[in-house]
């Protein structure tokens, strides 16, 4: 995808739409703001024609913002709660919560990764923004733990990374929404770091043109740190970077929902085993290399995964 002048006023009015969401709050202008950001993303995805994911990603997009707009006009017009089913299967759809999240791996699988990198960003703040203003917790509690229990087993033996992702994707948007349930200064501290390694796992899969599992056997030894430290760290390894956001959320939401904790923790310890698997079939060339061979590790972003937790623990306390 060149970055050429149409491609770059689309992501900008991407990142745009997505920074007066949070600031907006009216349903009618967040509907317009996702209706922006699909339009803007379409052409992104098609590139030079449209294509079949882009057909599908515009049906289902669409038919969610339908009935979203459906189900606010119905609970104004009998004057009842806008924290109706209908609104949440609604923004479900959108967003690609479980049991409606078959079609982002299935659209994801042929997109490029910088697609993807938004797919899984920045395209899903906004819908959040409007579950979190609308939808109860006591209500979204039992999605939000069967969404854990799909995505964390969904993932095991993928042999598709990108599929990967997208389960990864879908695991973590349980997280998201209740670090938007908790605080403000939760929600940035988890979507700080979950961006920061989501872009960059999604960037060495890029440069290395990385699609498939099969793949990681002939890569380097340096590459395979780097993408197993990273997909550790996304996964709330400790004492790796992406651990501090969710012992953060978990401290909290401890406080007002202990079945999603205790459902948090369990799943996690399922995503860890996924990429712990991952990590065994990468490395399972490494010892039928001759001894002689040498490895020189390079300071790169695996080192500050480490060093990370520390640092922001102790501005965390402070």
């Amino acid at each position: 995808m060149k970055l050429n002048t149409s491609k770059l006023i689309f992501f900008n009015v991407i990142n745009m739409s997505t920074i007066i969401s949070f600031s907006v709050n009216n349903w009618l202008t967040m509907w317009i703001l996702m209706e922006l950001t699909l339009f803007m993303f379409i052409p992104l995805m098609s590139k030079n024609k449209i294509n079949d994911q882009s057909m599908k990603y515009f049906i289902i997009q669409s038919f969610s913002s339908y009935l979203f707009m459906f189900s606010m006009l119905m609970n104004s017009i009998n004057e009842t709660s806008l924290d109706s089913l209908l609104t949440l299967i609604s923004l479900s759809m959108k967003v690609g919560l479980s049991p409606f999240h078959l079609w982002k791996p299935e659209i994801m699988t042929k997109l490029s990764w910088k697609e993807c990198i938004l797919l899984t960003t920045l395209i899903k703040i906004t819908p959040m923004i409007l579950i979190n203003k609308i939808i109860s917790l006591k209500m979204i509690t039992l999605p939000l733990i069967f969404n854990l229990i799909v995505g964390s087993a969904s993932g095991l033996n993928q042999l598709n990374l990108k599929k990967m992702m997208a389960f990864s994707s879908v695991f973590n948007l349980s997280w998201m929404i209740s670090s938007f349930l908790i605080s403000k200064k939760i929600l940035l501290t988890f979507l700080t770091m979950y961006f920061i390694l989501n872009f960059k796992i999604m960037t060495l899969f890029k440069e290395n043109n990385v699609i498939f599992k099969n793949q990681l056997l002939s890569m380097n030894i340096q590459f395979k740190t780097k993408i197993n430290m990273l997909f550790l760290s996304i996964s709330g390894l400790p004492p790796l970077t992406g651990f501090l956001p969710k012992l953060i959320i978990l401290n909290e939401l401890m406080k007002n929902s202990m079945h999603i904790s205790i459902w948090m923790i369990l799943t996690s310890i399922t995503s860890i085993y996924m990429y712990i698997q991952m990590n065994t079939f990468s490395f399972t060339n490494f010892f039928l290399k001759k001894k002689t061979n040498k490895f020189f590790m390079k300071k790169n972003f695996t080192k500050i995964n480490l060093l990370m937790f520390p640092m922001m623990m102790y501005i965390w306390m402070n």
